[in-house]
């Protein structure tokens, strides 16, 4: 009879050991903050968004089945996979201002697997909405009628014809009403992205993309002006002004294969550092200064110039475009510098090759020359 007796002992001690486990089994939800202020955002700033981190500090994988916000301004988004004991994962919680100007209060509810799938923890956003969007932390270099612009300039180092690339400044309003902002007679390729209008005091901001897939068959080093115009409320023209848009066009290198790239031109400049010195004037006020320097095609292929230019007008340069070199050959460069061109301002410049070697498609050679006083 005793038996009976023993199993009875040991299938209470098995009941008994299960329930513990399963009482200790369970995950803790604890994120590293329950509340985020965003202080002051403007109401056209777009989504306000803040992460809240947190960690299975449990010893059973964390589940959140659902995160619940309080409103349709507020977006959550979660770690959806089971989170395992000691490791973290992510609540986004994002708010549309648009439209909602005022103090923020919102919350977020979420609902995990802790005892038995009934536990809710609750965060919350705080914040106040104005009309007017943040000044962001910029320097305007320049203005056009009473704007304030970021930049003076475009400038793109690289763009192959199967890319899209995208500049932005920032642009502030500093005159007393609101202005009108104006783009004209862009070619197809270029889409400048820019508020219509400026509050007083406002700031904004101008973005311009470029469509590398429009602009296949431009190579070279190219600088294309497009007109910026403020006018008022009266249509009256506060100012314009013509900002420089600088592209390095390159050929589209990705469809080469690895032998292909070994036996494709490859460019190399002996002497990439010209120095004129001063620049003295002629009898008669005249006066030039030429110098040379040589592109060797070191490859096995030809080496195709696309351009030889400077940014700087008072550098000349020969028309090189669509120039070839044959695989071991050289070319000599002539550079000329004029003195009468040198009253203002010392030459301290570039000169930009572009060419087919896919190892080195933008290549440049230092100029420099002092105007004699």
């Amino acid at each position: 009879m005793k038996k009976p007796v023993l199993l009875s002992v040991l299938i209470a001690v098995s009941c008994f050991v299960s329930a513990q486990e399963d009482t200790v089994k369970q995950p803790v939800f604890t994120p590293d903050a329950i509340q985020h202020d965003f202080g002051t955002i403007g109401e056209n700033d777009g989504y306000a968004e803040h992460i809240f981190n947190f960690t299975n500090t449990g010893n059973a994988p964390l589940v959140i089945s659902r995160v619940q916000a309080s409103c349709g301004c507020t977006r959550p988004e979660w770690t959806t996979e089971p989170v395992e004991p000691g490791k973290s994962g992510v609540i986004i919680v994002s708010y549309n201002p648009k439209g909602r100007l005022g103090p923020i209060n919102k919350t977020a509810t979420v609902y995990t697997n802790e005892e038995n799938g009934y536990k809710r923890h609750r965060l919350t956003i705080l914040g106040n909405v104005v009309d007017k969007p943040r000044d962001p932390v910029a320097t305007y270099i320049d203005t056009v009628g009473g704007v304030g612009l970021q930049r003076n300039s475009f400038v793109y180092n690289h763009l192959m014809k199967t890319e899209s690339n995208k500049l932005s400044m920032f642009v502030k309003n500093y005159n007393d009403k609101t202005v009108y902002l104006s783009f004209d007679n862009l070619p197809d390729y270029i889409t400048f992205k820019y508020p219509d209008s400026l509050k007083a005091d406002w700031p904004g901001e101008l973005v311009i993309n470029l469509d590398g897939v429009k602009t296949a068959d431009k190579r070279g080093r190219f600088i294309e002006n497009y007109t910026l115009t403020v006018k008022n409320s009266a249509g009256e023209t506060l100012g314009s002004k013509a900002i420089p848009t600088t592209v390095n066009y390159l050929d589209d290198f990705t469809a080469l294969s690895p032998l292909q790239k070994v036996s494709s031109g490859s460019l190399d400049i002996p002497n990439a550092m010209i120095d004129f010195g001063t620049v003295k004037k002629g009898l008669f006020g005249g006066g030039n200064a030429k110098k040379q320097f040589t592109l060797v095609n070191k490859g096995k292929s030809d080496l195709i110039l696309h351009s030889v230019s400077s940014d700087d007008a008072r550098v000349h340069l020969p028309d090189l475009h669509g120039k070839t070199i044959k695989a071991g050959e050289s070319l000599a460069v002539d550079i000329t510098v004029k003195a009468k061109e040198l009253t203002d301002s010392n030459i301290d410049t570039d000169i930009y090759i572009i060419c087919n070697d896919p190892k080195g498609p933008v290549r440049m050679v230092k100029v420099d020359a002092k105007k004699a006083n």
